[in-house]
């Protein structure tokens, strides 16, 4: 039997995580934050010996704490090339 109009889907509303998702991200956050002097620890055993290296951990890491920005193209289309010029006269102050 094919799709029939009217039938709904099964499974989640668009955007919402799979429980499972969840689940991993959850214990993968506790493993973290369990670790954060261990992490503080272990990235400056790293630096004393390769600090370029410890620079690329530390930027991989920060991609979860900042996002990245995404790239925004801005197309134009200048249709009207003209300028107006408003010109006012300037009222001469030594009339007075």
């Amino acid at each position: 039997m094919g799709f029939q109009q009217g039938h709904k889907l099964s499974g989640s509303r668009k955007g919402i995580p799979n429980k499972t998702t969840k689940e991993i991200r959850d214990a993968f956050q506790m493993l973290v934050e369990d670790n954060l002097d261990n992490m503080k620890i272990w990235l400056s055993d790293v630096g004393e010996t390769d600090p370029e290296r410890a620079l690329e951990i530390l930027i991989k890491l920060s991609e979860f704490i900042v996002p990245k920005l995404s790239r925004t193209d801005i197309k134009a289309e200048v249709t009207d090339k003209s300028i107006v010029i408003n010109l006012k006269p300037i009222e001469n102050a030594e009339a007075n």
